[in-house]
């Protein structure tokens, strides 16, 4: 079964696309697996359907992931579900996705690995993806490297084109992060992507690569491009899905520009729209810092 397509426009952003491209295909865990997460991120999930019932296992798993989302707390539930020594990798996915986003990391990093060294193939690309995401948001550049090198090494023979894609993306997001050809084919690669599929998603990407190269020009211009028309009005569920990711860049854009009025506005329509966003946690924790090395020092 060729699966190309329809990852292609899921890691894309291209999500109505997506699940087009599900509907022409037969029902099993990959078609079941990319269509709850694109429900999901489109807040359109409620459950998935099968006429097998082996598919069971994967869709309560997914059932219980959707109900996590928006329950944090919820955690518990897919923990009792998923087991490390019999459930397969695309239900492993979940669990270590969900244990990132409450920023349990080395948990979510054990997850991943349990289930790309199993015994099972299917989902192993997507899990690899995860893991090396996990790693570079717990500060692991070089974990990250060696999980993609070992991977390639072993499998390079055996990787198809729908999961040479994934090893792509994977790949930019360790380049990214590690500096690494940041001028020339990592931003090309980005590039083709958002001019390939201009959407929420690639032109946020592109913006980070030009933010990360302090191209102001270039990235005022992504921001206002994302600000027409198009896509804040024709898009409206992707930007508001995307809303928090583009205040963050124009935080940092504001940042370069030293306008820093506009960065305490932007800040609080952040914490108005995402109080959990990641970028505003750290900011308070390390406002909190500074507060505590200040009242140390102006006691003495």
């Amino acid at each position: 079964m060729d699966y190309f397509r329809l990852k292609q426009t899921y890691y894309t952003g291209e999500y109505k696309q997506a699940l087009k491209e599900i509907e022409s295909l037969p029902v099993d865990d990959t078609t079941l697996f990319y269509k709850g997460l694109t429900l999901i991120t489109l807040s359109k999930y409620e459950t998935l359907t099968s006429s097998s019932t082996e598919h069971n296992d994967l869709i309560e798993s997914m059932d219980l992931y959707s109900k996590f989302i928006k329950d944090k707390k919820l955690i518990k539930d897919l923990e009792s579900k998923i087991e490390l020594s019999s459930s397969k990798p695309f239900q492993l996915f979940l669990l270590a996705s969900a244990k990132a986003i409450n920023r349990e990391f080395d948990e979510s990093l054990n997850i991943c690995v349990a289930g790309i060294d199993g015994d099972e193939t299917l989902g192993v690309p997507e899990l690899l993806l995860l893991a090396i995401e996990v790693s570079l948001l717990n500060d692991q550049p070089s974990v990250a490297k060696t999980m993609y090198d070992n991977y390639t090494n072993n499998f390079g023979d055996q990787i198809n084109s729908e999961n040479e894609l994934i090893l792509n993306l994977a790949e930019s997001y360790i380049k990214f992060v590690t500096h690494k050809d940041t001028t020339t084919s990592n931003f090309y690669y980005f590039e083709e992507l958002a001019q390939s599929f201009p959407t929420w998603l690639t032109q946020l990407s592109l913006l980070n690569l030009h933010l990360q190269q302090k191209n102001v020009i270039e990235a005022e211009q992504i921001i206002s491009t994302l600000e027409s028309d198009y896509y804040s009005k024709e898009q409206k569920d992707l930007a508001a899905i995307y809303y928090p990711n583009l205040l963050t860049a124009k935080i940092i854009l504001s940042s370069m520009k030293a306008k820093y009025d506009n960065i305490n506005d932007l800040r609080e329509e952040l914490k108005k729209v995402d109080p959990n966003n990641s970028y505003i946690k750290e900011h308070d924790q390390l406002n909190l810092k500074f507060d505590e090395v200040v009242a140390k020092y102006s006691s003495l």
